[in-house]
């Protein structure tokens, strides 16, 4: 396309002039810009995806946020259908869907840097966006994938761990999605055991997954080749024939046994949990009583409510460990996750 301002063309053909920053196309910007460049990464016509993108950001309202309260009425701006359905699912507040996501619009561009190789270009596209929507977790999920692919495993684990945690209405799959890329950094780290368990929760969100069950399939491989080397008992078998001896511990254990898990990061924060999960996998439950204790003493008044809560994290859930057990020996994948569903069926049932 040729520029009269600077009588030059745009090898690329986008009405966005790249020598003087002119915009040729005068019409007004489609509120669906972003659906449009999804089609149009999808149709591997990046460049015009591109042009698109940071035409929207340029254009893009002053004091934009994704959240806006107008007249009673709450404007989002959610990313698809899945987060709409998930966010209204019984709320009784009025809620209107906005179309123009701008913190999606610099989430694209990163796919596109990505796609392109240029990850460096992806990770501050990531960040801007986080400025405009610092809660989105396909942001931190993006983010996390990135730092992956530049070898930053553990800056990758938190943004994933940040990604399944951020929101409380996070549609099952982008959980789910976030849970996988937990268990990717954390093989990257040689933690396999903690990779285990994250597959497996992710495959309680998505159960047709394909990535997890071949992960899990990758673990079970790995820890055969390790047990000829190694002594010790697998974490799970320890903490199964060593239970915990703590009253508080054995009655908090049996009252969450049964409730919705809650990711051990969002009770005590990603390092505090990290300093509690190692402790306990390497030592058991004494190793899970004296770190607990060192974070939350307990002195404090709400010491038996935050161990509660942390129960709830599925890698202390004794089912978890048998169904790891059963996996461990041999059992088929499907078989151990169909049990866990049928078990989560006659739970609500009662």
């Amino acid at each position: 396309m040729f520029c009269p301002h600077c009588n030059t063309n745009n090898p690329d053909g986008s009405a966005h002039c790249f020598n003087c920053g002119h915009d040729m196309d005068q019409t007004p910007l489609d509120p669906s810009f972003n659906e449009s460049a999804d089609r149009l990464i999808a149709e591997r016509r990046l460049n015009e995806a591109r042009a698109l993108l940071q035409r929207a950001i340029r254009e893009m309202p002053t004091g934009w946020k994704p959240v806006r309260n107008e007249s009673g009425s709450l404007h989002i701006a959610f990313w698809d259908i899945g987060e709409f359905l998930a966010y209204t699912e019984g709320l009784q507040t009025s809620v209107v869907w906005i179309a123009a996501s701008y913190s999606k619009a610099w989430y694209q561009l990163a796919t596109i840097a990505v796609e392109e190789g240029h990850f460096g270009d992806a990770l501050l596209c990531i960040d801007s966006g986080l400025k405009e929507e610092p809660g989105h977790p396909d942001l931190w999920c993006e983010r996390g994938y990135i730092l992956n692919r530049l070898r930053r495993h553990e800056e990758a684990l938190h943004c994933y761990q940040r990604a399944a945690t951020i929101r409380d209405w996070t549609p099952k799959p982008r959980v789910a999605r976030a849970l996988r890329g937990q268990g990717a950094a954390l093989i990257d780290l040689k933690r396999l055991d903690e990779a285990e368990v994250v597959f497996l929760r992710s495959l309680e969100l998505d159960p047709d997954s394909k990535i997890a069950k071949h992960e899990l399939e990758y673990i079970r491989e790995q820890r055969k080749h390790q047990a000829g080397n190694k002594e010790s008992l697998p974490w799970f078998l320890y903490a199964i024939i060593k239970p915990p001896t703590d009253p508080l511990t054995v009655e908090l254990l049996s009252l969450v046994e049964d409730l919705e898990s809650i990711p051990g990061p969002k009770t005590i924060g990603s390092e505090n949990y990290s300093k509690i999960l190692q402790a306990f996998m390497a030592r058991g439950w004494a190793g899970f009583e004296e770190a607990f204790d060192q974070i939350v003493p307990r002195t404090r008044t709400d010491y038996a409510d935050v161990k509660r809560s942390l129960l709830r994290e599925p890698v202390f859930n004794r089912k978890v460990h048998r169904n790891m057990l059963r996996i461990a020996s041999g059992d088929n994948i499907e078989d151990v996750l169909g049990g866990i569903r049928r078990e989560k069926d006659s739970t609500k049932s009662h």
